[in-house]
Protein backbone atom coordinates (compact mmCIF):
# COMPACT_ATOMS: atom_id res chain seq x y z
CA UNK A 1 0.00 0.00 0.00
CA UNK A 2 1.08 3.78 -0.80
CA UNK A 3 0.18 6.04 2.62
CA UNK A 4 1.16 9.64 2.78
CA UNK A 5 2.32 10.43 6.40
CA UNK A 6 4.50 13.13 8.07
CA UNK A 7 7.82 13.32 8.45
CA UNK A 8 7.05 12.40 12.16
CA UNK A 9 5.42 8.84 11.41
CA UNK A 10 6.96 7.63 8.39
CA UNK A 11 10.01 5.74 9.97
CA UNK A 12 7.59 4.27 11.80
CA UNK A 13 5.18 3.25 8.90
CA UNK A 14 8.86 1.90 7.17
CA UNK A 15 9.05 -0.35 9.84
CA UNK A 16 5.43 -1.89 9.69
CA UNK A 17 6.28 -2.85 6.17
CA UNK A 18 4.63 -0.65 4.13
CA UNK A 19 5.75 1.69 1.19
CA UNK A 20 5.89 5.44 2.47
CA UNK A 21 5.52 8.28 0.27
CA UNK A 22 7.39 10.40 2.87
CA UNK A 23 6.52 14.30 2.46
CA UNK A 24 6.26 17.66 3.85
CA UNK A 25 4.46 17.70 7.09
CA UNK A 26 0.59 18.45 6.27
CA UNK A 27 -1.00 20.97 8.49
CA UNK A 28 -4.34 20.39 10.20
CA UNK A 29 -6.99 21.80 8.58
CA UNK A 30 -8.30 25.04 10.56
CA UNK A 31 -11.01 24.92 12.58
CA UNK A 32 -13.89 26.76 11.06
CA UNK A 33 -14.51 30.42 12.05
CA UNK A 34 -17.10 30.98 14.76
CA UNK A 35 -20.47 32.48 14.18
CA UNK A 36 -20.85 35.58 14.75
CA UNK A 37 -23.10 36.71 17.66
CA UNK A 38 -26.37 37.47 17.23
CA UNK A 39 -28.21 40.62 17.37
CA UNK A 40 -31.91 40.67 17.31
CA UNK A 41 -34.16 43.97 17.18
CA UNK A 42 -38.24 43.84 17.31
CA UNK A 43 -39.77 47.02 15.89
CA UNK A 44 -43.67 47.59 17.62
CA UNK A 45 -45.84 49.47 15.94
CA UNK A 46 -49.05 50.69 18.44
CA UNK A 47 -51.00 52.60 15.43
CA UNK A 48 -54.87 52.49 15.42
CA UNK A 49 -54.83 50.21 12.87
CA UNK A 50 -53.35 47.84 14.73
CA UNK A 51 -56.02 45.37 15.73
CA UNK A 52 -55.12 44.18 19.18
CA UNK A 53 -54.66 40.09 18.50
CA UNK A 54 -52.01 41.74 16.06
CA UNK A 55 -50.70 43.13 19.22
CA UNK A 56 -50.76 39.77 21.42
CA UNK A 57 -49.39 38.07 18.58
CA UNK A 58 -46.29 40.35 18.65
CA UNK A 59 -45.73 39.43 22.20
CA UNK A 60 -46.12 35.73 21.85
CA UNK A 61 -43.74 35.65 19.01
CA UNK A 62 -40.91 37.69 20.77
CA UNK A 63 -41.16 35.81 23.57
CA UNK A 64 -40.58 32.67 22.12
CA UNK A 65 -37.87 33.78 19.51
CA UNK A 66 -35.80 35.73 22.63
CA UNK A 67 -35.76 31.99 24.07
CA UNK A 68 -33.41 30.82 21.68
CA UNK A 69 -30.84 33.70 22.41
CA UNK A 70 -27.34 32.41 23.76
CA UNK A 71 -24.25 34.16 25.61
CA UNK A 72 -23.32 37.59 23.80
CA UNK A 73 -26.26 37.86 21.85
CA UNK A 74 -27.65 40.78 21.80
CA UNK A 75 -31.61 42.03 21.86
CA UNK A 76 -33.62 45.46 21.65
CA UNK A 77 -36.92 46.27 21.30
CA UNK A 78 -38.35 50.09 20.22
CA UNK A 79 -41.90 51.32 19.45
CA UNK A 80 -42.64 52.71 16.03
CA UNK A 81 -42.11 57.05 16.21
CA UNK A 82 -45.58 58.86 15.49
CA UNK A 83 -44.14 61.72 13.64
CA UNK A 84 -40.81 62.53 13.48
CA UNK A 85 -36.97 61.69 14.77
CA UNK A 86 -37.75 64.86 16.58
CA UNK A 87 -39.29 62.21 19.54
CA UNK A 88 -37.93 61.21 21.98
CA UNK A 89 -36.99 57.31 21.57
CA UNK A 90 -39.05 54.29 23.78
CA UNK A 91 -36.64 51.65 23.28
CA UNK A 92 -34.46 49.20 25.48
CA UNK A 93 -31.89 47.16 24.51
CA UNK A 94 -29.28 45.15 26.55
CA UNK A 95 -27.17 41.83 25.70
CA UNK A 96 -26.97 38.23 27.43
CA UNK A 97 -25.30 37.89 29.82
CA UNK A 98 -21.56 36.16 28.54
CA UNK A 99 -20.34 32.90 29.63
CA UNK A 100 -17.68 32.77 33.06
CA UNK A 101 -15.49 30.51 30.85
CA UNK A 102 -15.83 31.09 26.98
CA UNK A 103 -17.02 27.44 25.51
CA UNK A 104 -17.71 25.84 28.76
CA UNK A 105 -21.39 26.05 30.34
CA UNK A 106 -21.55 26.13 34.06
CA UNK A 107 -24.42 26.05 36.15
CA UNK A 108 -24.73 29.66 37.28
CA UNK A 109 -24.16 30.88 33.94
CA UNK A 110 -27.14 28.81 32.85
CA UNK A 111 -29.19 30.66 35.69
CA UNK A 112 -28.20 33.94 34.36
CA UNK A 113 -29.36 33.29 30.73
CA UNK A 114 -32.74 32.17 31.91
CA UNK A 115 -33.13 35.08 33.98
CA UNK A 116 -32.04 37.78 31.74
CA UNK A 117 -34.36 36.23 28.81
CA UNK A 118 -37.28 36.28 31.38
CA UNK A 119 -36.80 39.85 32.41
CA UNK A 120 -36.63 40.89 28.53
CA UNK A 121 -39.82 39.42 27.88
CA UNK A 122 -41.32 41.36 30.58
CA UNK A 123 -39.48 44.82 29.41
CA UNK A 124 -40.28 44.10 25.56
CA UNK A 125 -44.19 43.43 26.50
CA UNK A 126 -44.29 47.03 27.46
CA UNK A 127 -43.39 48.36 24.26
CA UNK A 128 -46.08 46.41 22.75
CA UNK A 129 -48.46 46.95 25.15
CA UNK A 130 -52.35 47.09 24.17
CA UNK A 131 -53.42 50.19 26.43
CA UNK A 132 -53.18 53.76 26.07
CA UNK A 133 -52.97 53.58 22.43
CA UNK A 134 -55.72 56.24 21.37
CA UNK A 135 -53.20 59.35 21.49
CA UNK A 136 -50.42 57.66 18.91
CA UNK A 137 -51.11 60.40 16.49
CA UNK A 138 -49.14 58.42 13.84
CA UNK A 139 -46.93 55.98 12.31
CA UNK A 140 -43.04 57.13 10.98
CA UNK A 141 -41.57 53.87 10.01
CA UNK A 142 -39.61 56.09 8.04
CA UNK A 143 -37.67 57.98 10.62
CA UNK A 144 -37.75 54.81 13.07
CA UNK A 145 -35.38 53.14 10.60
CA UNK A 146 -32.50 55.63 10.92
CA UNK A 147 -32.97 54.35 14.75
CA UNK A 148 -32.93 50.56 14.21
CA UNK A 149 -29.78 51.83 11.88
CA UNK A 150 -28.49 53.70 14.65
CA UNK A 151 -28.65 50.24 16.51
CA UNK A 152 -26.94 48.35 14.52
CA UNK A 153 -23.81 50.39 13.43
CA UNK A 154 -23.29 50.81 17.52
CA UNK A 155 -22.50 47.10 17.61
CA UNK A 156 -20.91 46.09 14.57
CA UNK A 157 -19.68 42.07 14.50
CA UNK A 158 -23.27 41.16 15.14
CA UNK A 159 -25.42 39.06 12.76
CA UNK A 160 -28.43 41.94 13.14
CA UNK A 161 -32.05 40.63 12.42
CA UNK A 162 -34.95 43.12 12.90
CA UNK A 163 -38.69 41.63 13.22
CA UNK A 164 -40.74 44.50 12.22
CA UNK A 165 -44.18 44.27 13.81
CA UNK A 166 -46.50 47.13 11.82
CA UNK A 167 -48.88 46.73 8.87
CA UNK A 168 -46.01 49.26 7.05
CA UNK A 169 -48.94 51.82 6.51
CA UNK A 170 -46.23 54.79 6.67
CA UNK A 171 -48.29 57.68 8.14
CA UNK A 172 -47.46 61.12 9.25
CA UNK A 173 -47.74 64.77 7.54
CA UNK A 174 -45.77 63.75 4.39
CA UNK A 175 -46.57 60.18 2.78
CA UNK A 176 -49.91 58.49 3.93
CA UNK A 177 -49.97 54.60 2.78
CA UNK A 178 -53.59 54.24 4.83
CA UNK A 179 -56.51 54.06 2.10
CA UNK A 180 -53.66 55.44 -0.12
CA UNK A 181 -54.20 58.72 0.83
CA UNK A 182 -50.42 60.14 -0.07
CA UNK A 183 -48.38 57.37 -1.78
CA UNK A 184 -44.81 58.44 -2.14
CA UNK A 185 -43.93 59.13 -5.93
CA UNK A 186 -42.38 55.90 -7.81
CA UNK A 187 -38.61 57.90 -7.62
CA UNK A 188 -39.01 58.74 -3.58
CA UNK A 189 -36.77 55.86 -2.99
CA UNK A 190 -34.13 56.58 -5.56
CA UNK A 191 -34.43 60.35 -5.08
CA UNK A 192 -33.85 59.80 -0.89
CA UNK A 193 -30.98 57.34 -1.54
CA UNK A 194 -29.13 59.74 -4.03
CA UNK A 195 -30.29 62.68 -1.56
CA UNK A 196 -28.42 60.59 1.73
CA UNK A 197 -31.73 60.36 3.54
CA UNK A 198 -31.67 56.45 3.90
CA UNK A 199 -30.36 54.84 6.93
CA UNK A 200 -27.57 52.42 6.31
CA UNK A 201 -29.07 49.42 7.19
CA UNK A 202 -26.43 47.09 5.42
CA UNK A 203 -26.27 43.58 6.18
CA UNK A 204 -29.93 43.52 8.14
CA UNK A 205 -32.45 41.06 7.98
CA UNK A 206 -35.75 42.20 7.80
CA UNK A 207 -38.62 40.16 8.74
CA UNK A 208 -42.27 42.19 8.68
CA UNK A 209 -44.90 40.72 10.59
CA UNK A 210 -48.51 41.65 9.91
CA UNK A 211 -48.80 43.30 6.65
CA UNK A 212 -51.16 42.13 3.78
CA UNK A 213 -50.30 41.09 1.15
CA UNK A 214 -53.78 40.21 -0.68
CA UNK A 215 -54.92 43.38 -2.42
CA UNK A 216 -53.76 45.55 -5.37
CA UNK A 217 -52.69 48.34 -2.67
CA UNK A 218 -50.95 46.27 0.13
CA UNK A 219 -48.89 44.29 -3.42
CA UNK A 220 -48.25 48.52 -4.28
CA UNK A 221 -47.11 48.85 -0.62
CA UNK A 222 -44.97 45.68 -0.12
CA UNK A 223 -42.87 46.86 -3.65
CA UNK A 224 -42.26 50.15 -1.79
CA UNK A 225 -40.70 48.51 1.34
CA UNK A 226 -38.86 46.03 -0.73
CA UNK A 227 -37.35 48.79 -2.61
CA UNK A 228 -36.66 50.78 -0.13
CA UNK A 229 -34.77 47.74 2.24
CA UNK A 230 -33.14 46.83 -0.85
CA UNK A 231 -31.70 50.66 -1.06
CA UNK A 232 -30.42 50.70 2.65
CA UNK A 233 -28.51 47.82 2.01
CA UNK A 234 -30.80 45.42 3.82
CA UNK A 235 -32.04 42.01 3.10
CA UNK A 236 -35.88 41.69 2.86
CA UNK A 237 -36.96 38.23 1.03
CA UNK A 238 -40.74 37.62 -0.34
CA UNK A 239 -40.67 35.15 2.60
CA UNK A 240 -40.60 37.30 5.20
CA UNK A 241 -43.40 39.51 4.27
CA UNK A 242 -46.35 38.04 5.96
CA UNK A 243 -49.26 38.27 8.29
CA UNK A 244 -49.58 36.14 11.16
CA UNK A 245 -46.75 33.46 10.93
CA UNK A 246 -47.02 30.46 13.66
CA UNK A 247 -43.43 31.07 14.64
CA UNK A 248 -40.67 33.30 14.10
CA UNK A 249 -37.85 32.36 11.40
CA UNK A 250 -34.45 31.85 13.88
CA UNK A 251 -32.27 31.95 10.29
CA UNK A 252 -34.95 34.25 8.02
CA UNK A 253 -31.99 35.26 5.34
CA UNK A 254 -30.28 31.95 5.35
Amino acid sequence: MVVAVSRRLCALAVLAGGVVACGPDVPAEPPPPPEPPEMVLFVYDRSTSIEDHSLELAERLTNDRIMQLDHGDRLGGMRVLQQSLAEERQSWRDMVPERTIEDHEIARDSVARIRFLRDATVLLGRLSDQRDRQDVGGTDLLSTFHDVAAEIQAYPGYDATVYVFSDMLQSNRQIDMEGMRAMPPDSWVASAKEQGRLPDLSGACVVVVGARVDTPSSQRIKAFWEEYFQATGATLLDSNYVLRPVRLPLNPCG
